[in-house]
């Protein structure tokens, strides 16, 4: 009988070890977890942050775009008019024709606020977003797998099998890696 009781009280001590370092992996994986989906909503934050941003830009270009065109054409319309007359009134044409393609130059060329500037504001606007997107899926995948990983640990507990909490940990690892790659390259993440 004292083998018996002796055989009972090591399987409890283990069965016991085993409930604890189950309860353990589901904390961390747990913890790991609020922090995944808190990045995950940061990440998407930035998608709309940016895409709005991109989009604003974009807006901005096309009136840019409109503006250059309204004074190419009209600088097109002033030159096909016959000369004057009055050589004054062709002076003030001449420097209207002359501001104009200054001004269509300016709305293309601006190194601060033309036509080009804008648009490299846009496109590196857009691959923020774009990177941003990215982030969202690959912490969203980690979530995925820490969430999975702590419905293991929790069944190892009920069940007590080794295999379903050794499932549970590599679940978690995965989503330990997962969740460092939306930090550091997501789109090897971005599934």
């Amino acid at each position: 009988m004292s083998e018996a009781l002796e055989h009972h009280e090591h399987a409890e001590h283990a069965s016991s070890h085993g409930n604890k370092n189950a309860a353990l992996l589901i904390a961390i994986l747990a913890a790991l977890l609020a922090v995944t989906e808190q990045q995950a909503q940061h990440a998407q934050i930035r998608v709309s942050t940016n895409g709005i941003f991109a989009a604003d830009a974009w807006s901005q270009y096309q009136g840019k775009s409109t503006r250059q065109t309204v004074a190419e054409d009209t600088s097109r319309m002033l030159q096909l008019f016959e000369p004057s007359t009055d050589p004054a009134l062709n002076d003030r044409r001449a420097a209207f024709v002359k501001q104009l393609q200054g001004d269509a130059t300016r709305f293309a060329k601006d190194p601060k606020d033309g036509k080009d500037a804008i648009a490299a504001r846009a496109k590196a606007l857009e691959e923020l977003r774009d990177h941003s997107l990215e982030q969202s899926h690959t912490f969203d995948n980690a979530a995925a797998a820490l969430q999975l990983g702590i419905v293991l640990a929790t069944a190892s507990v009920i069940t007590g099998s080794k295999l379903l909490i050794r499932f549970g940990f590599l679940m978690g690892l995965l989503g330990f890696v997962l969740g460092v790659l939306g930090l550091t390259a997501p789109e090897l993440g971005a599934f």
